[in-house]
């Protein structure tokens, strides 16, 4: 893959467990927050990503992906990919783009049935 621009993105995770915080929206008790990325995109829209941080909801984790996204972009500007970028994960092709046509809708229709399943153990 040869990516065409570097961008910051995030992602709503579990990071903790209480039981006692259980009700009837949230019958486990889970505690959310948020897991940043850096995600590169080439021309036809296939993604890949890099982990940079977790942290709870209150917290804010995105400028962190956003600093390394820009350093990123200049690196890429001067023809150079980022170290191990072969080793970057998959993630889903941009919405819409000819990746997103060929193959990435197949993954939403997975999705969605899988969405749907999990709903009804809820």
């Amino acid at each position: 893959m040869q990516p065409t621009a570097f961008f910051a993105a995030s992602d709503i995770v579990v990071v903790d467990s209480n039981p006692e915080m259980a009700d009837y929206t949230n019958p486990r008790g889970l505690i959310y927050g948020v897991s940043s990325y850096v995600v590169a995109e080439d021309a036809r829209g296939n993604r890949c990503r890099l982990y940079v941080a977790t942290g709870r909801y209150d917290e804010d984790v995105l400028p962190a992906a956003d600093r390394l996204a820009q350093a990123l972009n200049a690196r890429l500007a001067c023809g150079k990919l980022p170290v191990a970028f072969d080793r970057w994960e998959d993630a889903r092709p941009a919405y819409g783009s000819d990746a997103y046509i060929e193959y990435g809708q197949y993954d939403d229709i997975e999705l969605e049935r899988r969405e749907a399943e999990d709903e009804m153990f809820a």
